[in-house]
């Protein structure tokens, strides 16, 4: 089966195609930006296809990054994977940003507690803390930075994503520093494919993930004037 993985989260606009037979990603393709990806990611995914040699319409199966993220960002990834599977009769799955951005030491040879985070401004974090087995110890959450660190602060640590400034800069006075900090802006797009080739539809929906109420709020309503105006 082909996979085309696509993620338009956070710092970068990247696509993959993984070969599941043969268990190799033939083409990977990632540009950082901020803004732009609904425009750059179709271009993106049919060069990715091109360079691996084959067309998106021969995969059968289509994997986003739902987020936490970029509000508007995430959903281009979703739409279009969306789209993608409908067009061709494929399926869709997403899988959690922040679960993508701590696989890699997870799935170490040995394995650190990962603290995954986001930074979402004024001194708040989108993260997710879990042991080396792979437990929950914080599930995904909206929080302040300084919680994340002190609960991360009480074992032996990664830290990764583009939140891993805002944590650090937080860390509990006296307390051991993490292991790792990996400041990395975006998921490993080659990962994303390998992850999302293993789950189910049923298990890992292709939807938007929101950890928090959107700030933007709708315009109150003008007030009404009785009467002819003066």
């Amino acid at each position: 089966m082909l996979v085309l993985a696509l993620d338009t989260a956070l710092g970068a606009c990247s696509a993959a195609v993984l070969d599941t037979t043969s268990g190799r990603v033939l083409a990977a393709l990632s540009e950082p930006m901020a803004r732009g990806h609904a425009e750059r990611l179709i271009p993106l995914a049919a060069e990715t296809c091109a360079q691996a040699g084959i067309t998106p319409g021969a995969c059968r199966r289509f994997v986003a990054t739902t987020g936490p993220g970029s509000f508007t960002g995430l959903r281009v990834a979703v739409a279009a994977a969306r789209a993608m599977a409908l067009a061709t009769g494929g399926e869709a799955v997403g899988l959690s940003t922040l679960a993508v951005l701590a696989e890699p030491y997870l799935a170490a040879a040995e394995p650190l507690a990962v603290l995954a985070a986001i930074d979402a401004r004024h001194g708040h974090v989108y993260a997710a803390l879990t042991a080396a087995d792979r437990s929950e110890i914080l599930p995904a959450a909206y929080v302040p930075a300084a919680e994340a660190a002190r609960r991360a602060a009480a074992m032996p640590v990664a830290i990764v994503g583009p939140g891993a400034e805002a944590i650090f800069a937080a860390w509990p006075e006296g307390a051991s520093a993490p292991v790792i900090l990996d400041r990395r802006a975006a998921p490993d797009i080659g990962l994303l494919a390998r992850l999302g080739a293993t789950v189910t539809a049923a298990a890992a929906p292709c939807r938007p993930l929101y950890l928090k109420a959107v700030d933007a709020k709708p315009q109150a309503a003008p007030p009404v004037i009785n009467g002819p105006p003066p």
